[in-house]
């Protein structure tokens, strides 16, 4: 299984999708330091009922979209290879995110 913390996640989603570039997987997706680890299998193949949604959006559509999704549109898109996958919050606190935005 390949672990992904959520600021790295953000940060792929960011960097892939250019209308993504203020992506926060905490408020978009509910992933929080309070959460358990999502854990997904991502053939990275389409879907045509969830790529729609994706897609929408992407396109800035108020609609939800799981972490699968993000993860399938991310090996679709050649940034990740297919496989399973757990996405956590990680060691990195809020507070540290924070502190490193403000420079301090």
């Amino acid at each position: 299984m390949k672990v992904i913390e959520t600021h790295q996640l953000e940060g792929l989603v960011r960097d892939t999708f250019a209308e993504k570039h203020l992506f926060s997987a905490e408020s978009e997706l509910g992933l929080s330091a309070r959460r358990s680890p999502v854990v997904t299998f991502v053939h990275g193949g389409p879907d045509p009922f969830l790529d729609r949604q994706f897609e929408a959006w992407r396109r800035g559509l108020k609609t939800f979209v799981a972490v699968h999704q993000i993860l399938s549109a991310l090996c679709r898109a050649g940034v990740l290879p297919p496989g399973e996958y757990g996405v956590s919050r990680g060691a990195r606190s809020a507070g540290a995110a924070l502190s490193r935005r403000d420079g301090q």
